[in-house]
């Protein structure tokens, strides 16, 4: 075995970009799924659609320090989050709140507790766990290249 030499082709720049770009993909596919589940899947009777509508992926996946990072859930809708974590409201600058009845006429009251309906949080438990293996999936692929 004298004179025989063997030699190992360093792809490690490659192989961080693959990775990285791997995880953008693997997030994003998670926060989409996410997010069409949310929309498919929500408890409350939907009557305008703008809270389903608004569910959405927010920011795509970018680069941070130690990772990537992206954002997903409902968009530019005030009653969002109480349909996802329930609460009491109360009037900010009225005695009470008015709710309008069905025969046209209005009851007055100190306060309205909403249950929670979530719809974001189930979403994301059923894909979360996916996303490791989503961004295997994406790596893979991507070293097949070289």
């Amino acid at each position: 075995m004298a004179g025989k030499s063997k030699s190992l082709k360093w792809y490690g720049k490659a192989v961080k970009k693959d990775m990285r770009e791997a995880q953008i993909e693997g997030v994003n596919r998670t926060m989409a799924a996410c997010a069409a589940e949310a929309k498919a899947n929500h408890p409350w009777e939907n009557q305008t659609a703008t809270l389903e509508g608004s569910i959405d992926i927010a920011d795509y996946a970018a680069p941070v320090a130690d990772g990537v990072k992206g954002t997903w859930g409902s968009r530019d809708v005030a009653y969002a989050l109480i349909h996802e974590l329930g609460g009491v409201i109360k009037p900010k600058s009225a005695k009470a709140l008015a709710i309008p009845q069905d025969d046209g006429g209005v009851v007055f009251v100190q306060s309205v507790t909403i249950p929670a309906r979530p719809y974001l949080r189930p979403a994301a438990d059923t894909h979360y766990p996916k996303l490791a293996g989503r961004i295997k999936t994406a790596f893979k692929r991507r070293s097949k290249k070289r």
